[in-house]
C-alpha cells in the first residue's frame, strides 16, 4: 500500500476495509491492547508500520490514533483534515467512525472522557471531528456525546486549573509523530492529484 504505483481510490477503499476488521473483529483484540502500548518497542513498529499504510484513509487513520491512546497526534490530523479537500466520501466515513465511538469498542475511550485533566486532547479532536462534520445524525450523536461531560470537563478545569498532566502517549513513545503527520499530508495531497487527473481525462473534450 505504500507504493505509488496503486490507485489511490482502491489503496483509500482497500485501508477502510482492513481498518473496520481491525476495530470490529475479535481476532484482532490482542492486536487492539498492543497499540495502545507504545512504548513497548515491537507495538510501536506495528503502529508505524500500520499508520504509513493507514495514510490511505483519513477517518482509518484518526482512527487508528484513537486505538493507540495518541490523542495528541489524532487532534494534529483533524487539524490536517481542514487542510484537505472534504469530499462527500470523507464526511461519510467519518459518520461511519461516529457511530464506531458509540460501539463497544471505544467503552474506554468513552470513560477517558471522565477525566478531561489526564486526556485533554481526547477532548480537542473529538470537538475538532465535530467541526468538521456538517449538521447530521453523526453530528448530533457526537454533540450529545460530548454535552453530557462537557460540565464535568469545565468543573475539573475550574477547580484544579489548566495545569499540565503526566507526559501523553505521543511524548513518551519517541516516536517522530511529526514525520508520520508530513506522511500522512504528502499521500493524501498524491491522492487528490490522482483524483483530479482522473476527473479531468474522464472529462468529454
Amino acid at each position: 500500500l505504500e507504493n505509488s504505483e496503486y490507485e489511490a481510490e482502491f489503496c483509500s477503499l482497500m485501508v477502510q476495509t482492513l481498518n473496520l476488521i481491525l476495530l470490529t473483529s475479535v481476532e484482532f483484540a490482542s492486536m487492539r491492547e498492543n497499540l495502545k502500548d507504545l512504548l513497548n518497542s515491537e507495538h510501536k513498529t506495528l503502529f508505524i508500520r500500520l499508520y504509513k499504510s493507514w495514510c490511505h484513509n483519513p477517518a482509518s487513520t484518526f482512527s487508528l490514533c484513537l486505538i493507540a491512546e495518541a490523542y495528541d497526534h489524532a487532534y494534529e490530523l483533524v487539524c490536517k483534515f481542514a487542510e484537505l479537500e472534504i469530499t462527500v466520501g470523507f464526511l461519510v466515513e467519518i459518520d461511519k467512525l461516529v457511530q464506531l465511538i458509540e460501539s463497544p469498542i471505544f467503552t474506554g475511550l468513552r470513560m477517558q472522557l471522565l477525566e478531561p485533566t489526564k486526556y485533554p486532547s481526547l477532548y480537542k479532536c473529538l470537538y475538532g471531528l465535530l467541526m468538521l462534520l456538517p449538521q447530521s445524525d453523526a453530528f448530533e450523536t457526537l454533540k450529545n456525546r460530548l454535552n453530557s461531560v462537557a460540565t464535568l470537563g469545565q468543573v475539573y478545569l475550574l477547580v484544579q486549573g489548566a495545569k499540565e498532566d503526566v507526559c501523553s502517549v505521543q511524548s513518551k513513545s519517541a516516536i517522530n509523530f511529526t514525520e508520520l503527520a508530513q506522511h500522512f499530508l504528502t499521500v493524501q495531497k498524491a491522492h487528490q492529484s490522482q483524483n483530479r487527473h482522473k476527473v479531468l481525462s474522464e472529462t468529454p473534450r
